[in-house]
């Protein structure tokens, strides 16, 4: 089997727990490829160093180790090479993530034995009308004000037809993964994974009457700006990417790729919210 280890190292200081997985996995015989942003780590010589994408490509399953930010920088190559992501949480909240750092020994055994399920996340589609480029969203779009000291005006569309004008700080449309990340912090709603639906939620809107709005999936979302002042951003996934000038048009669709979580066969995520979110209620265990 070809594993491959994609590492964010501002979390595995020095790269400790990759040095240990990388030499327990080719000890079982494994062919182990590694990112070639690892090269200072100290991997043995004869280690094999790909990019991002030729490292999803080679790999039939890929070891994450960070948290959930890791696994979005990494997730569009997965989802295009239909890699499965085994994620083990180095960083702070690690919702998305399947193992944490002391369970780590896990990895090795759980996959030599099979002994796990798949979980596939749905990826958005992103454009801006009139240009060619296309973005892909495992969590959030999010258009948001240049200016901290402006609002933005946007114009809300699904299928074409008018929903709202907001007055606010931005705009966000997730996916039901997205739905407890920034789109929750903003008061959006959470959405059980196994829902085919967007979210579209309004930062901070200057309005009684906006909230947030669940469509289904297979609809088209669009968000004009009406005004901004000087620009608005278009961020995916907490990546900047471009600016956007008045009466631009962001177009927002369900994507024909996903991408594929290996989890351990008692996997619950309503479990995984009550101790990653602490999403208390009064009963107890």
């Amino acid at each position: 089997m070809r594993i491959g280890i994609y590492t964010n190292l501002t979390r595995d200081i020095g790269g400790k727990v990759t040095l240990a997985v990388y030499k327990q996995l080719k000890g079982h015989g494994f062919e182990v490829y590694v990112s070639d942003e690892l090269k200072s780590i100290g991997l043995p010589d004869d280690c094999i160093y790909l990019n991002n994408a030729e490292l999803a490509t080679v790999s039939e399953i890929l070891l994450v180790f960070g948290g959930d930010g890791t696994i979005l920088r990494i997730a569009k190559e997965c989802a295009v090479a239909k890699t499965p992501v085994f994620a083990v949480n180095i960083g702070n909240k690690g919702f998305l993530t399947e193992l944490d750092r002391d369970e780590v020994d896990q990895i090795i055994t759980e996959i030599l034995n099979g002994q796990y399920k798949l979980d596939n996340r749905q990826l958005l589609q992103v454009s801006v009308e009139g240009k060619e480029e296309v973005y892909y969203a495992l969590n959030e779009v999010v258009i948001a004000r240049e200016s901290c000291t402006k609002v933005v005006r946007t114009e809300i569309s699904v299928n074409n037809a008018r929903v709202d004008n907001y007055t606010s700080d931005g705009v966000i449309v997730c996916t039901p993964t997205g739905s407890t990340a920034y789109s929750l912090s903003a008061g959006g709603p959470i959405v059980s994974p196994d829902v085919e639906a967007l979210v579209i939620t309004p930062i901070c809107a200057h309005s009684l009457h906006s909230r947030p709005l669940v469509v289904n999936n297979h609809n088209e979302v669009t968000i004009k700006i009406n005004h901004a002042e000087p620009n608005a951003y278009l961020n995916v996934d907490g990546t900047l990417l471009t600016s956007l000038k008045n009466n631009e048009v962001v177009k927002v669709t369900k994507s024909d790729v996903y991408l594929t979580f290996i989890r351990r066969n008692y996997y619950n995520f309503h479990k995984k919210l009550l101790s990653k979110m602490r999403y208390w209620s009064s009963f107890e265990d």
